[in-house]
């Protein structure tokens, strides 16, 4: 599992450690590398600390980028879509379907085009 630092708490990582997941999870902002977890207070974010230091950790991680990072950015930045406009799971699932639909069209205009 790979996940940003908006998923890094203790209680969290200590879930998935819990679990058997093999979670990468950011412990802050990408470029500032003096994070430093306290493993008396948050053994759990002192432990993925060492994992992400780790040329295996660092570049499992960095699989996320080219994962989920892509399809959000053409999704907000092609398509302009930013919020739903419809309340309710089955609707906003609807629109999500709609809006995924209308990339995917644009996608393989993009293709024909070349």
């Amino acid at each position: 599992m790979l996940a940003d630092a908006g998923y890094c708490n203790e209680a969290d990582l200590k879930t998935l450690e819990d679990r058997g997941v093999d979670g990468h999870v950011a412990l802050g902002r990408e470029g500032r590398r003096d994070v430093a977890a306290d493993p008396e207070k948050h053994p759990a974010k002192a432990r993925m600390a060492e994992k992400l230091a780790t040329a295996a950790g660092r570049a499992r991680y960095a699989q996320r980028k080219w994962l989920s990072e892509a399809p959000n950015g053409w999704i907000k930045e092609a398509l302009g879509f930013r919020r739903f406009s419809l309340r309710g799971l089955d609707k906003a699932r609807g629109e999500w379907d709609l809006v995924c639909l209308a990339l995917n069209i644009r996608r393989l205009r993009g293709l024909q085009a070349a």
